[in-house]
């Protein structure tokens, strides 16, 4: 049985070569056997300039998509200081982070406190192929920035397809959860 669970406090890959997947997707349920792994240690996105107390445009990330076959474990941490993520969706129409009545944020990797934040297991999130991912970032500063950085880094796994899903097997949510009332 795999040891290895999403969202654990130590990040490693969620699972090993030979093993098996159900890569959840807002439109199917995909059953897999990973059949490759490969580390992506840093990638970078400047969201651009934002204005004291703006948001920036809502933007596809594409950055963190993946080819057909492969799916991908990302953790991300904004580097900007006083930026915040203020919208994360995929799909477009189906935002993380919300509750009944109010919406979670992501602040900037300089405030972190509480030890789930600290090991970004709170900033977790898997990527199916170019399902579209797309991110709002909020300056909540009293001064314009020049730039709003947020890394990127985790796991890329490529993926066979089986016919059907046998235990054990991890499943992997590529999409925020896609049934819920509240904002959206």
């Amino acid at each position: 049985m795999p040891d290895r669970t999403t969202f654990s406090w130590h990040f490693e890959p969620v699972v090993q070569i030979d093993e098996k997947v159900l890569i959840l997707t807002n439109t199917d349920k995909i059953p897999a056997k990973v059949t490759w792994i490969e580390p992506v240690p840093f990638l970078e996105k400047d969201f651009g300039a934002i204005s004291a107390g703006s948001t920036t445009d809502e933007t596809e990330v594409e950055e963190v998509y993946v080819e057909d076959g492969e799916f991908a474990q990302w953790r991300m941490t904004i580097l900007t200081g006083n930026v915040i993520l203020h919208k994360h969706a995929c799909p477009r129409a189906t935002p993380y982070y919300v509750l009944k009545k109010t919406e979670g944020q992501l602040i900037d990797n300089s405030s972190y406190s509480y030890e789930a934040i600290k090991r970004l297991q709170l900033t977790e999130f898997y990527q199916y192929q170019d399902l579209g991912r797309y991110m709002v970032l909020k300056n909540v500063g009293g001064s314009n920035v020049s730039e709003s950085k947020v890394a990127f880094f985790g796991y890329v796994f490529q993926f066979e397809k089986l016919d059907r899903i046998e235990k054990p097997y991890t499943a992997i949510p590529c999409v925020a959860r896609p049934s819920r009332g509240g904002r959206a």
